[in-house]
């Protein structure tokens, strides 16, 4: 099993970014309170793990254009980004630690 000092390592090498999943937790939130969500979050990525189960709203990325050169009017000037909750990319950094 995961322990709290390996989410607590991932936590804190999480980059500190504003921008949101659809939850609108951003992870300069989380590593605000990585004391009080090491526990919690330990409990509940062990519990993933155990069950294989993925839940379904850490799956849903919210999809925001986004503009990259030429006329701001033509919607091939710009490229999709998905942004994934926090919670989930903690998650996929548990697992690619374990692989």
């Amino acid at each position: 099993p995961i322990t709290q000092t390996d989410i607590d390592q991932i936590i804190r090498k999480l980059k500190p970014k504003h921008s949101t999943g659809h939850d609108d937790i951003n992870t300069i939130l989380i590593k605000t309170l990585h004391r009080e969500l090491c526990q919690p979050l330990t409990l509940i990525i062990n519990q993933m793990i155990a069950t294989s189960i993925f839940p379904n709203s850490l799956k849903i990325a919210k999809i925001k254009p986004l503009y990259k050169k030429g006329n701001r009017h033509l919607c091939e000037n710009y490229r999709p980004i998905s942004l994934l909750p926090a919670i989930s990319k903690i998650l996929e950094k548990t697992i690619l630690k374990q692989l």
